[in-house]
């Protein structure tokens, strides 16, 4: 059995901090230990598959806890840039992505269950250990938009402005179609 990098990287640089894989979560909630790090954007082999690139570091700040109904929680905040198509010009746009989340740990779906709907739940295995990359990159695919495009005046492609209809003068006087009708009714 291996042993895992559990130490608190507050106290290290940004430049040198990367945040654990693999976690002790229920160690971690205990101790209320907390994480600023990056995660090497290029080991979320998910989420390098669902867009064009993505060559940012994924920062993180992540805190182990117990809520006010002490339930095991994981709060916590990513951030990163990535490279889609714009579904407008179908160009590479990049999307700046920010996710706050709240999760609850447990470890069955009874104890996801009971939780209270603030909080999402995210199992551990049954030595509470959590992939603490892969919640992370949850967050970050959930919020990938769905429709990405530039902003309008940056699209390559402009959309094409309506024509404009002259207006005809109102001396113009145009037979009326219903004047027949008034004729006949005058018979």
């Amino acid at each position: 059995m291996t042993q895992e990098l559990c130490i608190p990287i507050m106290s290290r640089t940004m430049a040198e901090a990367r945040l654990p894989q693999r976690v002790d979560a229920a160690k971690l909630v205990e101790s209320n230990q907390r994480f600023s790090a990056d995660i090497d954007s290029k080991k979320l082999l998910r989420l390098q598959s669902a867009v064009l690139s993505c060559d940012t570091p994924v920062s993180c700040e992540v805190e182990f806890d117990r809520d006010e109904e002490r339930n095991r929680v994981l709060f916590g905040s990513c951030k990163t840039q990535v490279v889609m198509t714009c579904q407008r010009c179908l160009g590479p746009v990049t999307v700046s992505i920010e996710s706050d989340f709240k999760l609850g740990l447990v470890f069955n779906d009874e104890q996801a269950k009971q939780l209270p709907r603030r909080l999402e739940p995210v199992e551990l295995d049954e030595d509470a250990r959590l992939d603490l990359w892969e919640a992370i990159e949850d967050e970050v695919l959930l919020m990938l938009p769905s429709f990405p495009t530039h902003p309008e005046s940056e699209c390559q492609i402009k959309q094409p402005t309506p024509e404009t209809t002259a207006i005809e003068d109102s001396d113009d006087k145009r037979p009326n179609p219903f004047d027949v009708l008034a004729q006949l009714k005058q018979k």
